[in-house]
């Protein structure tokens, strides 16, 4: 056999085994070319010898000429003794790889795999608890994904739905998703398998995170034949708007995250936690704490006696302010003027020898009350210097209000229920610009609220949840690591966008339709 027959029937096995695709029954496969393999509820149907595709889609090697003959991660290769659909390294090409250029990308048969980028270095900074690094051509970024993602159907995905004919794949999904229609969060818990339209789905294996607990790492779990068991995990993040979001990097198996069918509200964290760290207090009650005992010293030779006695001989103590001079070797109690100190009330008041009262050269009051330089303090100077700083005010608020109406039929009872859910944010991010530091203190509070009227064969139910908003304050510090110039830092006027999305379901016993708006102002004031 030479080498360019054995090139050719190399091809023809890899052709048959580069793809395939799962499926309920032995149907769905291809009628003429398609192998089926039965599994415990499902099959998987794959192309024979000869053929190239996903086992439902198959075509003769020998009338290939083109990609469109490949499944998808791979390509035709139409070198002579070739004739194979070979698999593309995504991670080598940059029009396919969407891994975060700063993680790690894994390339694999078909498919690729993006690495976690909690923690990495995302422009020269590491994203907050909240945010994650995400890439914008040749740079990245730190975005909060609650406003960018991606959409996806989660009616196809519920729980409830038994798989039928050819199942459907999410291992292509990359980036962050929220999911739309009837099933708006992934499920908890165990399902079983052939369900959401996968063969071996995928769900939570715990509760979501609430709102206020940033981006949080979930485990999954693979409903398998043989009962659940651990599958890696996802980023998850709980979204003011009272909706979840995910990050989805690629996936081994040609499975789907199942979703839950039922009705849901986001909870949020109890205002408590965050009001400590302020730590405003830690900054300038050190230095007042200080002074407090020099004062004590002074506060025993206050004599309040001698405040009443002089309150008419005020010009007499002005002659022994002379002496505060003397005083003045504790520069630092220069804040204390110690006039008080002047101890001369408990000299000076008795011999005031009223005769003294020569002491009218008050003039002497006029020259020594400016040798206190009290008003020469040091901190006026340093007070020019704050004046070279920026304040940059960012102001946003948000309100999300969806209004879901729908209509479903349960052994012979229709059930028409009303939902609300608004929920409304408030965000206050005031930056202090220096030409080394850049300390950055954000406040956010959030106000949800929640309603749902049902009607059916009984009275109506009302439930409501209005839960108290939740306030977070967080203080940051960081070095100033570009050129202290005003024009790097524009204001922007007040601006209002307002969005309005409305998606209607339709299945055989369930109707529904979700309208959402969403309105957003924001505004940065930035003082010289």
């Amino acid at each position: 056999m030479n080498s360019s027959l054995l090139l050719s029937v190399l091809a023809l096995c890899l052709g048959a085994a580069n793809s395939q695709s799962n499926a309920k029954t032995c149907a769905s496969c291809h009628s003429t070319a398609g192998l089926c393999t039965q599994k415990t509820g499902y099959v998987i149907c794959s192309c024979t010898s000869g053929y190239v595709g996903n086992g439902v889609n198959c075509t003769p090697i020998a009338s290939c000429t083109t990609d469109t003959c490949c499944s998808k991660g791979y390509y035709w290769d139409n070198r002579v003794g070739y004739k194979v659909c070979t698999d593309i390294n995504e991670c080598a090409d940059s029009t396919t790889n969407k891994c975060v250029f700063t993680s790690t990308c894994v390339d694999k048969k078909g498919i690729y795999l993006c690495g976690s980028t909690k923690n990495i270095s995302c422009n020269g900074t590491i994203c907050a608890f909240d945010e994650d690094c995400v890439s914008f051509e040749n740079s990245a970024e730190c975005e909060d994904p609650c406003f960018d993602y991606q959409e996806l159907n989660g009616t196809t995905r519920l729980s409830t739905i038994n798989s039928t004919g050819v199942f459907t794949t999410d291992r292509y999904n990359f980036g962050w998703f929220r999911y739309i229609g009837s099933g708006l969060r992934i499920q908890e818990g165990c399902v079983g398998p052939v369900k959401c339209g996968s063969a071996e789905p995928f769900t939570l294996n715990s509760s979501h995170p609430a709102i206020g607990e940033g981006i949080v790492m979930m485990n999954l779990l693979a409903n398998t034949v043989s009962g659940c068991t651990a599958a890696g995990t996802i980023p998850v993040k709980a979204c003011p708007g009272g909706y979840y979001v995910y990050k989805f990097s690629g996936s081994l198996k040609s499975e789907v995250y199942c979703t839950d069918p039922n009705p849901f509200v986001v909870p949020t964290l109890p205002p408590t936690t965050t009001t400590p760290t302020t730590t405003t207090p830690t900054t300038t009650t050190p230095s007042t704490t200080t002074t407090t005992p020099t004062t004590t010293t002074t506060t025993p030779t206050t004599t309040t006696p001698t405040t009443t006695t002089p309150t008419t001989t005020t010009p007499t103590t002005t002659t022994p302010t002379t002496t505060t001079p003397t005083t003045t070797t504790p520069t630092t109690t220069t804040p204390t003027t110690t006039t008080p100190t002047t101890t001369t009330p408990t000299t000076t008041t008795p011999t005031t020898t009223t005769p003294t009262t020569t002491t009218p050269t008050t003039t002497t009051p006029t020259t020594t009350t400016p040798t206190t330089t009290t008003p020469t303090t040091t901190p006026l100077p340093t007070t020019s210097q704050p004046a070279q700083n920026i304040t940059m005010t960012t102001l946003r608020s948000s309100s999300i209000v969806s209004v879901t109406s729908s209509t479903r039929l349960e052994n012979g009872t229709e059930f028409t229920s009303l939902e609300l859910n608004e929920t409304k944010t408030v965000y206050v991010e005031v930056k202090t610009i220096s030409p080394t530091i850049i300390v950055t203190n954000i406040s956010s509070s959030v106000t949800p609220y929640y309603s749902r009227i049902t009607m059916g064969s009984s009275l109506p139910m009302i439930f409501t949840n209005s839960p108290a908003p939740q306030s977070t304050e967080n203080v940051t510090v960081t070095p100033n690591q570009q050129l202290f110039q005003h024009n790097l830092y524009p204001s922007m006027p007040s601006q209002i966008k307002t969005t309005t999305e409305t998606i209607t379901v339709d299945n055989a016993n369930f109707t529904s339709t979700t309208t959402t708006t969403t309105i957003t102002i924001e505004e940065v004031i930035v003082i010289l």
